[in-house]
């Protein structure tokens, strides 16, 4: 038995706070987190706000360890195995070396890259280089992301990849935790992704028959097998489609999700190859290039942007559509033909349900209320 861990603080640094629980009707104190086998000093912080972090988080790991059955007068903790400490600004630089060498999308390294060598920078200007990485807290981390909260969309997207950093330094348990999730979030304005009419993807593929039979089987691919155009598509080879040209299967390092994936293709699309005779290739040469080189990976976001400035000029399509509006109308369609979500699942090639749910709200689709529910008079 137990009563609930309460924080007994006050707003001067010089005196200890700490985290009190009753077990079995006796008092205990915790000023840190060592009987936890959790680095966690409270009384070391530099500042108010960073030392009710740290309880709060003291607090929270005691709850949890006392629910679990621990009480402190058990001997057998396990030492906590960390790696040994290095300074923040030599550790940046080698993960920032390591993510270059993996095998991961141009763009999230580039991210990767461009948020990496700021945040150098940052600790550069600060005099931070030299601290040991795990100095480095949420404190240090806000006041970085301040810089980028003109924007609720900016401030996110360089927090998430920041956290991709540190999140590698808590598996090779160089951290405990990753302090970037310790930091305020801004709220993100949901932003509707744009589909197609039956009328403009009709305008909009005639023109890209006419104009770029690339980018014409790229949209198709899209929409008919809901493949992703940078990665998916662009590396396409004659191998990836069987001898019928019904279907398309991918191994784990060909598609986003990283597993085996096979699609069915649907007939306008197997036409198409055909009349292009793309089918005719070898088997080891790139469904667009003909040979086994493939164009790089900024190849059909500018095929269209190109298009595009005619098609809004001419209100086929507006301002946002994106090439990836294939692909969204393709989803809006089969959920509204099927209204089954795990199929939509499948389809997209989402890791899970989640996933699939996320998207479709983005599209202004699967509310969790329908008409029928509204209180009735």
């Amino acid at each position: 038995m137990h009563t609930e861990p309460e924080i007994i603080t006050c707003d001067n640094l010089q005196v200890r706070s700490y985290v009190k629980v009753y077990i079995h009707g006796k008092r205990y104190r915790f000023y840190n987190g060592k009987a936890l086998d959790l680095l966690c000093y409270p009384n070391l912080s530099k500042s108010i706000k960073e030392r009710n972090r740290a309880l709060q988080s003291l607090c929270y790991n005691l709850r949890k360890k006392l629910e679990s059955g621990w009480t402190p007068e058990m001997k057998n903790n396990k030492p906590v195995n960390i790696a040994p400490v290095q300074t923040a600004g030599t550790r940046f630089k080698n993960l920032l070396a390591e993510f270059d060498r993996r095998d991961i999308s141009s763009l999230y390294k580039r991210d990767i890259e461009k948020v990496g060598n700021e945040f150098l920078d940052y600790l550069q200007d600060n005099n931070l280089l030299a601290s040991p990485l795990t100095d480095i807290g949420s404190e240090t981390i806000e006041e970085f992301l301040k810089q980028y909260n003109h924007s609720a969309t900016y401030y996110m997207n360089k927090r998430r990849t920041l956290s991709g950093i540190f999140s590698c330094m808590v598996k090779s348990k160089e951290l405990l935790q990753n302090p970037v999730l310790s930091t305020p979030r801004l709220k993100e304005k949901a932003t509707l992704h744009q589909a197609y009419t039956k009328e403009q993807l009709r305008k909009v593929l005639q023109v890209l028959k006419d104009e770029h039979s690339n980018l014409h089987l790229c949209a198709l691919l899209m929409y008919g097998c809901f493949l992703r155009p940078h990665r998916e598509i662009r590396q396409l080879f004659r191998r990836d489609l069987n001898s019928d040209l019904s279907s398309i299967s991918l191994s784990g390092d060909e598609n986003k999700s990283g597993r085996i994936r096979t699609v069915f293709v649907p007939q306008y699309v197997r036409d198409v190859i055909i009349q292009t005779n793309m089918h005719e290739i070898d088997g080891d040469a790139n469904l667009f290039t003909g040979s086994c080189d493939i164009y790089n990976e900024s190849y059909f976001n500018t095929a269209w942007s190109r298009i595009k400035e005619d098609l809004v000029e001419k209100n086929i399509v507006g301002e946002k559509h994106t090439l990836y509006s294939f692909r969204h109308t393709a989803a809006i369609n089969l959920y509204m033909k099927t209204k089954d979500l795990y199929k939509v699942q499948q389809a997209m090639g989402h890791s899970s349900m989640t996933v699939t749910l996320t998207y479709m709200r983005s599209l202004g689709l699967v509310n969790n209320l329908s008409s029928e529910d509204a209180p009735e008079l």
